[in-house]
């Protein structure tokens, strides 16, 4: 392949990676539009994992007809039953739940203290080393998070939809981890169709238990475009480009990019829901985005992948 050749190649997985991460970020502003609709968190969930199952289904048998294989160890099938209790219930349900409470561009703020998590459990249970380009990383967004958050930081208190981000990112992360260190089988695609099969199984048994008129309203959907375009375009179109993108991708820019999607899903936010920018939210916004970029770097390059795209895995390179 030419240096041209390889030029164009590069430009376009970049373009691929853009994408997915700014389409990942409309998820918070789809979902709002949604929940003026009528739509419940849980509802809305279920709806999202009901078609990713059935596309990721689709995509499988495909495979299968190619005689493409996978088989999974008994370690591989723990890593998935771990991580879709927490990534596949847990932490989506506490952000959809917390979208409630706080605004698109809030929940794209709080939200990036993911890759924090990432950085301390990386050191903790994979026993990766702590640089110090992470420690500038994860000052930078501690600090945001303070200026964000400076109201609760003043009444010393975390307000519900703040805990409910934070503890999302959390479980998020763990997520991260949990696959990073327990699952090793390459073809990563199965995993996740299996761990959102399983997962729309425990949040569709949650809805019948504690609301069976909940099931009712999905039958007579309002606004069924929308309702498909927020799996398709947020999670599942993001899950195919940015993963694939980032095989190939050099460790600076894809933290570059991540950054930057972060900065363009706040711009959209404030564009499409007529959301207002406080001084608070732009100081926290530069101070993240320089965090973002600090610490992903560094653990890109150990294919731990830190600003992954929430719910979705495979979770690393």
């Amino acid at each position: 392949m030419t240096p041209k050749r390889d030029d164009s190649v590069q430009r376009w997985r970049l373009v691929q990676l853009l994408v997915a991460v700014v389409l990942a970020n409309m998820k918070p502003i789809l979902s709002k539009v949604l929940y003026e609709q009528g739509w419940t968190p849980v509802q809305l969930y279920f709806v999202i994992l009901l078609v990713m199952t059935i596309v990721l289904m689709a995509h499988e048998i495909i495979s299968l007809e190619r005689g493409e294989r996978w088989g999974m160890t008994k370690k591989d099938i723990k890593g998935t039953i771990f991580s879709t209790i927490i990534g596949g219930v847990i932490g989506p349900v506490m952000f959809f739940e917390g979208l409630n409470y706080v605004t698109a561009t809030e929940s794209l703020l709080l939200t990036s203290a993911l890759p924090l998590f990432v950085v301390l459990f990386s050191v903790y249970f994979l026993k990766e080393k702590f640089s110090n380009q992470m420690a500038m990383g994860s000052v930078f967004l501690v600090i945001g998070m303070v200026v964000l958050l400076w109201k609760d930081v003043e009444s010393l208190s975390l307000s519900t939809g703040a805990f409910l981000m934070i503890g999302s990112s959390m479980f998020s992360a763990l997520t991260t981890i949990v696959h990073k260190k327990y699952i090793k089988h390459r073809h990563l695609d199965s995993i996740v169709m299996v761990r959102s099969f399983f997962s729309m199984i425990i949040v569709g048994g949650y809805i019948l238990l504690r609301d069976p008129a909940g099931m009712e309203f999905l039958s007579t959907p309002q606004n069924v475009w929308a309702v498909l375009a927020l799996p398709l375009l947020s999670f599942l179109v993001p899950f195919f480009l940015y993963f694939r993108a980032l095989r190939k991708v050099k460790a600076m820019d894809a933290g570059i990019i991540a950054a930057m999607g972060r900065v363009i899903g706040i711009v959209m936010a404030s564009s499409i829901l007529g959301e207002v920018l406080t001084t608070n939210h732009l100081a926290s916004l530069g101070l993240i985005t320089l965090g973002v970029l600090f610490i992903n770097v560094p653990l890109t390059k150990w294919r731990v992948v830190p600003s992954r795209l929430m719910e979705l895995g495979p979770l690393r390179k």
